[in-house]
């Protein structure tokens, strides 16, 4: 696991997507560079769209390197590239991760319980690779 420096420390119920544990802003952003592999800011802006304004793209993502969550570096001219400290993939694991198991390890049975119910909307295909996963958990348990 990365260095908790890194970690997310919140989760909204009512966003959706990555908005759950970022800003919206920071989510464009984040999802923009992950699009880009290693965009400048003048990238990631034009990729946001119109209404993407130059300072406060740049204030957000130098968040993000604050948080840990992208890397800053020199161009050789005043611009800088940034690009993620991991993979959307890694990052959704991770938070997904600290998501369940603080449901698991706050609310206990319930929590598992709710997890399971919520399975009733799941996709077919993730139901197989939920019983996947179960089996091979308690192959090594």
């Amino acid at each position: 696991m990365k260095d908790s420096s890194v970690n997310i420390h919140r989760y909204k119920l009512n966003g959706s997507g990555l908005t759950r544990v970022l800003g919206e802003l920071e989510a464009k952003i984040m999802e923009a560079v992950w699009a880009l592999g290693a965009p400048t800011g003048k990238q990631i802006c034009e990729t946001l769209g119109d209404d993407a304004h130059y300072k406060t793209v740049l204030t957000v993502a130098n968040r993000l390197v604050e948080k840990g969550l992208l890397v800053r570096e020199a161009t050789g001219s005043r611009a800088f590239r940034y690009r993620a400290a991991e993979s959307r993939e890694a990052f959704l694991d991770r938070i997904a991760e600290s998501v369940a198991g603080g449901l698991v390890a706050d609310f206990g049975q319930h929590g598992l319980a709710q997890l399971v119910r919520a399975a009733e909307t799941f996709d077919p295909a993730y139901l197989d690779e939920l019983e996947r996963l179960l089996r091979e958990r308690k192959e090594t348990a």
